[in-house]
C-alpha cells in the first residue's frame, strides 16, 4: 500500500604490488580504504583496513589525501517535492545487498558506517557520486548502504537516486514502482526547472528515493546538463546529502559530465576482480581531484 503526500592487468589480491594475502586491501588514493563484504563472499578477520599511504603514493604517483571543497548553497526558492510514501514489503527476503537493513549489527553494516564517518570528515560533500571502474564491482551496493548510513536514525535528510539508465537497480532493492522514472524527470527539467519532483519516501529508512524505472529505454542516454541542472535545485530542497548511484566510469563518459555538478566521487572496487589498471584508468579519467575514496567490497 502506497500513499502520496506533498511537501515544499592483475587482479586485487593478486597483482605484485598488493601482498597475496587473503583480504588484502587495495591501495587507496586519498582516504584509508574501507572494505566490505558482499553477499556470497569469503569474509575476511578484519574487514575494515587502513592502507600504508607510502603504497598508495607509489603505486598511483599522487597525494593520498583529497578534500572535497563545499559549495556556495545554490540561490532561488527550494523546489516542491511530491513524495510517494513506500513500505518495503515483508512477505519476501529482502534484497541482500541492504546489509544496513537485513544485518545493522553486522560487520558489512559496521564497514559502511565508518565509510560515513571518513565521508563526513572529508567537508561534508552534499552530492557524493557513488561508482566504479567497470560492472560488478559492486557499486550499488555501495552507493545504497553508504545513503542507509547517512540517513541512519533520521541523522540526516538523504536522497538517493539513479542515472545508471542502462542497468537501473534501485527499483528492485527496495521493490518499488517509481511514480515518474528520474530520467524522465531530468528530462522534463532541463525545459521546465520549477516543475515540481516526485520522489518516493521509505519513512523506516529515513530515506527518499530517486528511481528509474526499469521499463526504460536501454538505449537511452543520461542527460548530462539536465543533471546538472537537477542537481542545482535539489541542493535546495534541504537534503544534507544526495548520493548518486551512478554508471562504471570506463567505458562511457557519464560520470565525467556528472562529476562537474558532484562534490566528490566514491570508487567501489571488487576483490580479486576489479584490477589496479581499471582503477587507474577511471581515477585519471574523472580527475584524481574529485574522487575522495575507494571502497573494497569483498
Amino acid at each position: 500500500m502506497t500513499k502520496r503526500h506533498h511537501t515544499g592487468t592483475g587482479r586485487f589480491g593478486d597483482s605484485p604490488n598488493v601482498p597475496a594475502t587473503r583480504g588484502a586491501p587495495l591501495p587507496l588514493v586519498t582516504q584509508p580504504m574501507i572494505a566490505v563484504d558482499d553477499p556470497g563472499a569469503t569474509r575476511v578477520d578484519n574487514p575494515l583496513q587502513r592502507v600504508d599511504p607510502t603504497l598508495a603514493g607509489a603505486m598511483f604517483a599522487k597525494p593520498t589525501v583529497a578534500v572535497a571543497t563545499p559549495r556556495p548553497s545554490p540561490a532561488g526558492p527550494p523546489p516542491e517535492i511530491g513524495l510517494t510514501q513506500h513500505t518495503i514489503p515483508q512477505d519476501e527476503p529482502l534484497d541482500p545487498r541492504l546489509a544496513l537493513v537485513s544485518d545493522p549489527d553486522g560487520e558489512r553494516a559496521a564497514a559502511f558506517r565508518v565509510l560515513r564517518h571518513h565521508l563526513l570528515e572529508l567537508g561534508r560533500p552534499q552530492v557524493v557520486i557513488v561508482s566504479s571502474p567497470q560492472h560488478g564491482d559492486g557499486k550499488t551496493t555501495t552507493a545504497l548502504n553508504l545513503a542507509l548510513a547517512l540517513a541512519e536514525c533520521g541523522r540526516a535528510k538523504v536522497l538517493l537516486a539513479e542515472t545508471h539508465v542502462r542497468r537501473p537497480q534501485l527499483s528492485q532493492a527496495f521493490r518499488l514502482v517509481p511514480p515518474w522514472c528520474f530520467a524522465e524527470q531530468l528530462a522534463a527539467h532541463r525545459h521546465q526547472p520549477m516543475l515540481p519532483w516526485s520522489l518516493v519516501e521509505i519513512p523506516q529508512l529515513w530515506l527518499h528515493v530517486a528511481a528509474i524505472s526499469p521499463k526504460i529505454e536501454k538505449t537511452q542516454l543520461l542527460d548530462a546538463p539536465a543533471f546538472g541542472i537537477a542537481m542545482e535545485r535539489l541542493r535546495t530542497a534541504g537534503y544534507e546529502h544526495i548520493v548518486i548511484d551512478a554508471p562504471p566510469v570506463l567505458g562511457s563518459a557519464d560520470v565525467n559530465l556528472m562529476a562537474d555538478a558532484a562534490d566528490a566521487v566514491v570508487l567501489a572496487v571488487r576483490s580479486r576482480r576489479s584490477t589496479t589498471r581499471d582503477l587507474r584508468k577511471a581515477i585519471d579519467q574523472i580527475g584524481a581531484s574529485k574522487v575522495v575514496g575507494t571502497v573494497l567490497v569483498q
